[in-house]
């Protein structure tokens, strides 16, 4: 009896609204919880909200044949996999250090391997654009292209990883796209 009743409040709550799937469509323009961003997403795929920071999981197949992966950091925030830390004013290059320490000491990462570092810009701030290649645990090849940039005491992400083989390129220009339609908001 206690199961149903369980049940029955589970569904209530979800039919009511209380409670959200967190995988939902992507609609044409996204503009973050947070209000300070705003991308196109790509028609066909899938989005989640992943927690409060208001980072943004973008699929079409599924996050292990592509992702976009959209991040606000925060420099008091502690990374996962480095002591590493980012620091308001810290120039693009600096950070880019701090984010691809932090991938590449990830320990579900292996024969990580950086093919690029190079100035770029998002939302037309100064940033950096970092390619880089890694293995799976399963040894499934995989390749990420990270664009980073501060603003203030936050860094912003936007990150597109894919199996090498195949699904990389073939959706590349899906994020290339999204990148090119990321604006922030105007500064308070």
């Amino acid at each position: 009896m206690k199961a149903g009743k369980s049940v029955l409040w589970a569904l209530l709550l979800w039919t009511t609204g209380c409670v959200t799937l967190p995988w939902v469509p992507a609609e044409a323009l996204y503009t973050s919880q947070t209000k300070d961003y705003s991308v196109a997403l790509p028609k066909g795929w899938m989005r989640w909200n992943l927690d409060e920071d208001d980072d943004l999981l973008v699929t079409r197949d599924g996050t292990s044949l592509q992702s976009i992966l959209i991040v606000r950091v925060h420099v008091d925030d502690k990374l996962r996999h480095t002591k590493k830390k980012l620091a308001k004013g810290m120039m693009p290059q600096e950070a880019a250090e701090v984010i691809l320490d932090n991938y590449g000491s990830d320990p579900n990462i292996f024969a990580f391997e950086v093919k690029e570092n190079s100035p770029a810009s998002i939302s037309g701030l100064r940033g950096f654009r970092a390619v880089y290649t890694y293995k799976t645990k399963d040894g499934l090849k995989m390749k990420g292209v990270f664009y980073g940039s501060m603003r203030g005491d936050v860094l912003y992400g936007i990150r597109y990883a894919a199996p090498q083989r195949h699904y990389f390129d073939r959706d590349m220009k899906t994020f290339e796209r999204v990148l090119a339609s990321f604006k922030l908001a105007k500064a308070a």
